[in-house]
């Protein structure tokens, strides 16, 4: 682990491209042969004042999953326009939240994403997406 941030060695941040997600986060994400894994280190200002995750956060968190799977290895820009989720379980302050998924099927205009956030390999949240593909700006 990373002794500054309490991360997981290997995990890169991806700023400056979400202010939200920058506020909200900072979120990681690791390639590896196994495919894309993205995690965030719980803070006190993700939680609400039970000292859980708020909600709100992990399904920002979600999204943020969702597009890094919509766009690994493609050359494009995505908008999310469906995302359902559920809650299975609570994430608590200093959790290690991690978040994995597939492309289900990429259409000509649409991309179709399911995953899951795990904290210690427990299912915390469950979700499905549909992204938009846009092409990037010349």
């Amino acid at each position: 682990m990373s002794e500054a941030l309490d991360i997981p060695d290997g995990y890169k941040s991806l700023t400056g491209v979400s202010p939200a997600e920058d506020y909200i986060g900072p979120f990681y994400y690791q390639k590896s042969d196994g495919g894309l894994t993205m995690g965030f280190r719980a803070s006190a200002q993700n939680c609400n004042g039970i000292g859980t995750v708020h909600g709100g956060v992990l399904m920002c968190f979600a999204d943020y999953v969702v597009t890094m799977l919509a766009l690994s290895g493609v050359k494009e820009n995505c908008a999310t326009i469906s995302f359902t989720s559920d809650f299975v379980s609570a994430a608590r302050l200093d959790d290690w939240v991690e978040g994995r998924g597939e492309v289900v099927r990429r259409s000509g205009s649409m991309t179709f994403v399911s995953g899951q956030l795990l904290v210690s390999g427990a299912v915390v949240l469950t979700f499905q997406a549909v992204v938009r593909r846009l092409k990037k700006p010349e």
